[in-house]
């Protein structure tokens, strides 16, 4: 009878298959798997059960403010993130009847004097009657959903009322959120809000999805640049954020300088002459000002756009102020007068979505009202926006959903084209189309690994590389295993939701799809990393379930790569750390392709199975054997319960002792050997794991059957 038996050996490796038929995967990838959760390509061999993620700092864990974490990135040794603020004012105390409901409705009518609110804005109240039209309107955010008048504003409750009525409570106040800040992290202290120079905790968080960040060198310092689709770009050093316009002055080193005494009025006129050496300004232009110490007329000027209504000679121009003055006033304003100015003739980089640096200058797109536009800077400066100086625009011809820099081109995704530009400056940026049925249908998916660009179009992840015919651009899917995922993925998900990141070190990028509704257990997510086999290079996917990120970044800290990512009640978290995912349960589930062994018809009788295993400590498994693809009227054996114990000793390990449960070269179980019941056609082994034990390896599976009778 031992004449009959074989046996065979199964490398694992090949990835997550859902697009392949079951005859065909197990032939031709027989240690692919059908079902793959919380794997990653393991840099041994074989697959492996991914790291948990917790707090980054758990005595810090949650960033100050309301809402999801808005953006966070790692810069100078630091990680960065921001939040919208939970209380930016309060209201002044409500009159009775000033909380309106009707009956069958759920919007909800709130008399304010002088409200200031717009739409969008957050509101929470106190001391609304209890149970007032049968809700409960009391500590809860609520958006504001339209401003009638200057003295009233309406939000929308969760239900609707039950009867018509009106507040009598006199005490009512309501507290407003409208701006976002960033904070910096410090081991000890905790998040700390940046220095605010340029009004960081000032900006609007009304329509701020996400924020996007570029970091560049080529003003011969690190600088971040941070986007967020409403205000303007942001640079930051690790010292000064300065918000970005086309060209500035003030008392930071970074600008230009400051103006002084630059303001002069004639008595009965409105009209403004400013004095600015070589101000390279034109008829139509925004200018804004500050630290003016000094009304201008009768009007404060600081902080509000004026428009220049003349040019009267290269070192000064006029604007128009909304009334006459009274009095004549020459050379005034003050020695310090910042200054912010805005092109018309080049797009506003205000509102911009997306960023990067390309041939030394920076690229913004996106901008809501320049959605098809794409704006680049001076060269070799940041802070300067001047197309007298060598910035520009460029149309794309549609809606940017990207920007990416690859080798010597910057590419430009749309949802259904790309284009890519090149050349050194705008004196000779070339234009030119990639492709007009393919593009980005999520914009958060664009990142650089392996020497590649990857993006999600819509049938696919799709990469962009250089071929060996010099100019030349592959955009082949890389994704057909997971097909039939990805497909699924606009219609069950919000993709501007999503993010993404890349850890350096395995070579490997995770895509997250959150939602702002669903519990932190069933985030989904996909996996895909590069592995090295048979003198070639390939990726290999799986999916993510149990991490919730809405921003994601990874950078090294102290020469130490360290990935974080943000959720949706504030926390950040760091990845690749710990065996839990922050103390929950981490899911694992690997099932293998059904194996037949040269025939599909033949009975086999199935006695042994061996699976190789690189443990990092005590794990235990589950391994279940189902038999005939599943068939319902088969019998499959209960589950085995298996266990792996001790890690991997290696030679430059000190934490290993003989006697203890570390052997010499390796841990105590790498081979785990299961007499396994039962026969059938074919055979798929399912190994699954629940808990927060270590990760742990499969490397390949060896099974010894015998041959039986066609039946």
């Amino acid at each position: 009878m031992a004449d009959n038996l074989r046996d065979v050996t199964i490398i694992a490796r090949g990835g997550l298959y859902t697009n392949e038929d079951a005859l065909t995967l197990a032939g031709t990838e027989p240690g692919s798997a059908i079902r793959m959760t919380n794997f990653e390509v393991s840099q041994f061999g074989g697959y492996r059960r991914i790291n948990g993620y917790e707090y980054y700092d758990a005595d810090n864990p949650q960033v100050p403010g309301a809402g999801k974490v808005l953006g966070v990135w790692i810069h100078s040794n630091k990680v960065y993130a921001a939040r919208r603020n939970s209380v930016d004012s309060t209201s002044a105390t409500l009159p009775v009847g000033a909380i309106s409901l009707s009956s069958g409705s759920s919007i909800v009518t709130v008399t304010s004097t002088a409200h200031g609110l717009s739409v969008g804005e957050w509101v929470t109240f106190s001391n609304i009657d209890a149970n007032l039209g049968g809700l409960d309107l009391n500590n809860t955010e609520f958006n504001v959903a339209s401003t009638a008048t200057a003295d009233s504003f309406t939000f929308v409750a969760d239900e609707a009322a039950d009867s018509t009525v009106s507040s009598t409570a006199a005490n009512i106040t309501y507290t407003v959120s409208r701006y976002y800040t960033i904070y910096d992290h410090a081991d000890g202290v905790g998040w700390s809000a940046v220095n605010n120079t340029s009004d960081t905790n000032t900006r609007s968080a009304v329509g701020v999805t996400k924020l996007r960040t570029n970091e560049h060198s080529f003003t011969g310092s690190e600088v971040v640049i941070v986007v967020d689709g409403v205000n303007r770009p942001l640079r930051h050093n690790s010292t000064t954020p300065i918000e970005l316009y086309d060209r500035q002055g003030s008392s930071l080193t970074e600008t230009e300088d400051q103006l002084s005494n630059p303001f002069s009025i004639s008595n009965g006129t409105s009209i403004v002459t400013v004095a600015h050496v070589a101000h390279g300004m034109h008829v139509g232009d925004i200018v804004n000002f500050s630290n003016v110490n000094v009304n201008i007329g009768t009007e404060d000027i600081n902080g509000n756009d004026y428009t220049i209504a003349t040019v009267v000679d290269a070192d000064s121009y006029t604007f128009v102020i909304s009334a006459t003055a009274t009095s004549s006033q020459n050379n005034v304003g003050g020695t310090a007068v910042n200054w912010f100015y805005t092109h018309i003739d080049i797009a506003n980089i205000e509102g911009a979505k997306f960023v990067t640096d390309f041939r030394n200058h920076l690229f913004f797109a996106g901008s809501g009202d320049n959605s098809n536009s794409i704006t680049f800077s001076n060269p070799n400066s940041d802070l300067r926006y001047d197309p007298a100086g060598g910035a520009g625009e460029i149309n794309a011809g549609f809606t940017v959903t990207g920007i990416a820099k690859f080798r010597d081109a910057l590419y430009i995704f749309g949802e259904r084209q790309i284009k890519r530009l090149q050349g050194n400056n705008s004196s000779d940026f070339v234009l030119s189309e990639v492709t007009s049925n393919i593009g980005c249908i999520a914009s958060d998916s664009i990142i650089e690994i392996g020497g590649d660009i990857l993006f999600l179009a819509s049938d696919g992840i799709r990469p962009i590389q250089g071929t060996a015919r010099i100019g030349d651009i592959e955009l082949q899917t890389v994704s057909k295993p997971i097909q039939q995922i990805l497909q699924g993925l606009p219609e069950t998900y919000d993709l501007d939701l999503m993010s993404s990141v890349v850890i350096k070190n395995k070579s490997q990028f995770r895509y997250f799809f959150p939602n702002e509704t669903g519990s932190a257990s069933d985030a989904f997510g996909i996996i895909g990393g590069l592995r090295f086999a048979n003198n070639s290079v390939g990726w290999e996917f799986g999916e993510l379930l149990g991490i919730r990120s809405f921003v994601a970044y990874s950078d090294t800290i102290n020469s130490i790569e360290t990935t974080v990512h943000g959720d949706l009640d504030g926390y950040v978290f760091k990845q690749e750390s710990g065996n839990s995912f922050n103390g929950a349960d981490v899911i694992a589930v690997y099932a293998t392709p059904f194996f037949y062994f040269d025939s599909t018809e033949r009975r086999k009788i199935f006695h042994k199975l061996s699976i190789y295993t690189r443990p990092e400590g005590t794990s235990e498994f589950n391994l279940a054997v189902y038999y005939d693809w599943d068939d319902p009227n088969k019998y499959n054996p209960n589950s085995y319960g298996l266990s792996t114990q001790g890690a991997i000793l290696r030679y430059f390990s000190t934490g290993g002792t003989y006697g203890s449960t570390f052997t010499f070269g390796g841990s105590s179980s790498p081979v785990l050997e299961k007499n396994i019941q039962g026969s059938g056609r074919s055979v798929s082994f399912v190994i699954t794991s629940i808990g927060t034990q270590a990760p742990y390896s499969i490397q390949g599976w060896g099974l010894t059957f015998q041959e039986a009778g066609y039946r």
